[in-house]
């Protein structure tokens, strides 16, 4: 069997981590509960809710534009009970993110049920925050 390119840089075992992360490059917060085949519904321009291809449960969630969110609302508007050093914020809240996302488009019926989903997923605790020096787009 042939060595991935990328063997070096990601490993050589593939793996799984049921936590949130931000991607850079589609300036878009990732999180899947599961590793298993999903369906994208998409809920409105910024939230996507993954759900399982075998039996239609969430199981995961997608928010685009943190950026502009960030820009928006400012990193302390984002912040519930902020980890603080040195009095500068070093992590927003991703439930923030989400529910500030909620708040650029219509009050419907759909989008409320997208966005009830996306903060009821169980993420574990210590994986609530993202940190701000990872928060750069590329």
């Amino acid at each position: 069997m042939e060595t991935h390119f990328l063997a070096d840089i990601i490993g050589t075992e593939p793996t799984f981590l049921a936590e949130p992360w931000y991607n850079p490059y589609g300036d878009c917060i990732v999180y899947k509960m599961v590793d298993e085949a999903a369906v994208a519904d998409r809920i409105d321009d910024l939230l996507t809710i993954y759900r399982s291809a075998e039996d239609e449960r969430p199981i995961g969630f997608q928010i685009k534009g943190v950026a502009e969110i960030i820009k928006k609302f400012g990193l302390a508007g984002l912040a519930v009970s902020p980890q603080v050093d040195d009095d500068s914020m070093i992590s927003v809240s991703i439930a923030a993110i989400i529910l500030a996302a909620y708040e650029e488009g219509a009050a419907t019926i759909g989008r409320r049920n997208g966005y009830a989903t996306a903060m009821e997923f169980n993420v574990p605790e210590e994986k609530r925050r993202i940190f701000r020096k990872d928060l750069l787009p590329a």
